[in-house]
């Protein structure tokens, strides 16, 4: 094993997006033991970069649902994904629904896009599929994230393998949202925490008995027997 790649809301916090203590300590035994901690998140990057300094974390950070990633250590940013696209589609959505609401961070984003939940993620899908743009939108249990179909954590850890130089097969994933699931099916070793989503839980190789931190702490104590 040469890292961990962990969601951060609902899988480092608690549903309420509190930090889980749990989490923190069981990251930083993990980073102790010179092995790093990638944060993919489908926030902003900004706020991913915050966290990563305030739990402790050293590997690269995915941000914006894989759509940036940071490399921390060589202080480089990748853009994996873009606007133009996502502007039509977000334009034609604007014209039809009168309560589309976008996140605080929305206009801050660099490969997509995210809106409150007031319109159901699959009646937006349809309007995309009905104009033909290559767009998606996914909810990941806190937001409906729209962007095109190539920007996933899934990519983007591909990209995090690259600048720690190893492979996906190396890589302890977790997370807990449908934006979650390309990372977990891609990894060989996966896991979600007993708070996620029924479907995620189906792409994940193994499911924890603990919520929240408990379950990344579960998590990291089955697959390096450190001791807590």
């Amino acid at each position: 094993m040469k890292a961990i790649a962990l969601d951060i809301d609902g899988t480092i916090t608690h549903a309420d997006r509190r930090l889980d203590l749990e989490a923190v300590r069981a990251i930083r035994k993990v980073e102790d033991n010179n092995i790093p901690v990638i944060l993919a998140t489908g926030n902003v990057l900004c706020y991913s970069k915050t966290t990563s300094t305030l739990v402790g974390t050293s590997g690269p950070i995915i941000a914006e649902d894989g759509g940036i990633v940071y490399d921390k250590e060589g202080d480089e940013e990748y853009l994996l994904g873009g606007l133009d696209e996502v502007e039509k589609g977000i334009t034609i959505l604007e014209e039809r629904f009168t309560n589309l609401k976008h996140s605080n961070t929305s206009k801050e984003r660099k490969a997509g896009r995210v809106l409150q939940k007031t319109i159901d993620p699959e009646v937006i899908n349809q309007v995309f599929q009905k104009e033909g743009l290559d767009l998606i939108a996914v909810d990941s249990g806190f937001a409906i994230h729209i962007k095109t179909p190539n920007v996933s954590k899934g990519n983007a850890l591909d990209k995090a393998c690259e600048i720690l130089d190893c492979s996906i097969s190396e890589i302890i994933v977790m997370g807990d949202g449908k934006n979650d699931t390309e990372m977990l099916e891609k990894a060989d070793h996966s896991y979600a925490p007993s708070n996620a989503h029924k479907d995620v839980k189906k792409s994940a190789g193994q499911v924890t008995e603990g919520s929240y931190g408990k379950g990344v702490k579960e998590m990291v104590e089955k697959v390096t027997n450190l001791d807590f």
